[in-house]
């Protein structure tokens, strides 16, 4: 696990259309930190895009995409195109978003899947909730189509964050930077590394599950079967609880 990273530490509660503004002025760094990995071909969707912001602008946003290296030259281009900051690796995902979270300026890391689409607002919930004291939090899961069956995924989905605290990839976890940086971020892993590092967040405070719900794609699902994918997930989480590699675990869930 790397070292923390020392930076200037926010202060925990403060107005944050202020910040932005203040930022936008160049009093200070942008206020959130989108940090997307990718792998393979996943340029932005406009949904995606449209949803997210204009990165660089008075939202204070920063968008930093991470890819592996098995990723076309063409998505990476559409990513810049896009206003992000592109860098690829062939580290594990875990490593690749330590790394972008590190290059990153933002008071709020948020992690974001490329196939995962925002909620209108979704600024001021994330804001809202560090404001109040919030060390991280997540949105709610919700499928892009699908039908009742994945409706009930979702709902047992947010069930298990409501309980556990502890989000999965696909709900866009966002930390604060400060909390990030001292448990030294990510693990070094190609699956589950959300769940680590969620699990170490929860005992540095509250997390908040926020209201409105991210809209994800249900392609997985759809393509290798509902109930096979759910039963997979489950398998792959309590082999994880019970000791198991999560590099093992990836082989299993990618196959």
């Amino acid at each position: 696990m790397s070292r923390p990273i020392r930076s200037e530490r926010p202060p925990t509660r403060t107005n944050p259309k202020a910040m932005r503004r203040r930022w936008y002025a160049g009093r200070m760094r942008p206020l959130t930190s989108v940090v997307v990995p990718i792998r393979g071909e996943e340029p932005p969707s406009p949904a995606f895009l449209a949803a997210l912001g204009r990165p660089g602008g008075p939202d204070g946003i920063e968008l930093l995409v991470t890819a592996d290296d098995s990723t076309p030259a063409a998505v990476l281009a559409a990513w810049e195109a896009a206003g992000a900051r592109v860098r690829t690796s062939p580290e594990p995902r875990g490593t690749r978003q330590r790394e972008a979270a590190r290059s990153a300026t933002g008071h709020v890391l948020l992690f974001l899947h490329a196939d995962t689409v925002l909620p209108g607002g979704w600024r001021e919930e994330v804001e809202g909730a560090i404001a109040s004291g919030a060390v991280a939090g997540a949105f709610r899961l919700a499928f892009e189509g699908g039908g009742a069956r994945l409706a009930l995924v979702a709902l047992a989905a947010n069930l298990r964050t409501a309980l556990t605290r502890i989000p999965y990839g696909d709900q866009a976890p966002f930390v604060r930077r400060d909390a990030y940086e001292r448990l030294g971020g990510h693990s070094p892993w190609p699956l589950l590394e959300d769940v680590d590092l969620f699990r170490r967040l929860r005992r540095e405070g509250r997390v908040a599950l926020l209201p409105d719900s991210v809209r994800t794609s249900p392609r997985r699902y759809l393509e290798k079967g509902i109930l096979r994918t759910a039963l997979t997930n489950r398998w792959v989480l309590l082999r994880f609880a019970l000791g198991a590699s999560p590099v093992t675990l990836a082989r299993t869930y990618r196959s």
